[in-house]
């Protein structure tokens, strides 16, 4: 096989590196052509891949879920060449959903296996996400996280970027519309396809990678009091319990602001701004699993 792998030095730092070392070593060993790539700065891995479409057989996404949304906004036919994610990140959201090995000799052992699993493809406009997209508080936090992260982030990396955006903060207005039905006012949107949100909270425990359904919650009350009360329910995945949430599933979402634009997130990156449309392609970006 000849595999791409693209890094990002500053996912998992150090360690990060050294793990990334032992996957490439494990795969050559085992016969396998492979290519190692370090980003530098955002949209290398978007270019990488870009250039390497056609010519490669799996391209591993070594970092986070933000590595794995620019491998996939990077090809032309994302559901032409298998993904495998080397978990290096600070959430790993769809690497934890699909049950994908973090030690690399098990990725190794799972890139040569051949397991495939299609997953949904999401989508903003031209922009395609993987796990989440989220208009908001989050979102601001984002940005935040965008205008001062140096290296490696991990959690307590937002602890800052958290207590810079509350500094500010005001609940925003959203209308949104779940497949053209009335508007539902809320604070704060997130739309999923994974069960898990930051790799610590089930705001949208049903949602499955490969299920078809864009799956949402709605916190109508938005402010910091209001963000505080959820906290523990997120945790649990009790939300849809919770008259001032809105748990549901749509094949079409718009969000939009009532008043000025809010901002927008996907897959943990800061993205722009509402209004969006979030749609979804059934079954299309082969990702590698266990066998």
């Amino acid at each position: 096989m000849k595999i791409l792998v693209v890094a990002n030095p500053a996912a998992g730092s150090g360690r990060g590196r050294t793990r990334v070392t032992a996957l490439v070593r494990a795969l050559q060993a085992r016969g396998h052509s492979v290519e190692r790539f370090a980003t530098r700065r955002a949209g290398d891995a978007r270019r990488c891949v870009a250039e390497a479409e056609g010519a490669v057989d799996c391209i591993v996404a070594a970092g986070g879920d933000g590595t794995l949304n620019e491998v996939v906004n990077g090809l032309s036919d994302p559901g032409a060449t298998a993904l495998a994610p080397l978990a290096l990140g600070t959430a790993n959201m769809l690497a934890g959903a699909l049950g994908v090995p973090r030690a690399p000799a098990a990725l190794a052992d799972a890139i040569e296996g051949g397991g495939i699993r299609r997953i949904d493809l999401g989508k903003v406009g031209a922009s395609r996400f993987l796990g989440v997209v989220g208009a908001g508080f989050d979102a601001m936090v984002t940005e935040a996280v965008r205008s001062t992260r140096r290296g490696s982030l991990g959690y307590p990396g937002y602890a800052l970027p958290i207590l810079r955006t509350l500094a500010t903060y005001t609940a925003p207005r959203l209308l949104v519309r779940l497949d053209g039905a009335p508007a539902i006012a809320c604070g704060f949107a997130i739309v999923a396809k994974l069960a898990n949100y930051g790799g610590l909270f089930a705001v949208t425990p049903d949602a499955q990678p490969d299920s078809g359904r864009l799956h949402v919650c709605l916190f109508r009350d938005a402010s910091i009091a209001g963000l505080v009360r959820i906290v523990w329910p997120a945790r649990r995945g009790t939300l849809a319990a919770r008259s001032d949430c809105v748990v549901a599933s749509a094949e079409r979402i718009e969000i939009d602001a009532d008043g000025p634009p809010v901002a927008v997130q996907l897959d943990g990156d800061a993205w722009g701004a509402t209004p969006i449309s979030v749609t979804l392609a059934p079954r299309v970006v082969p990702m590698v699993v266990p066998a």
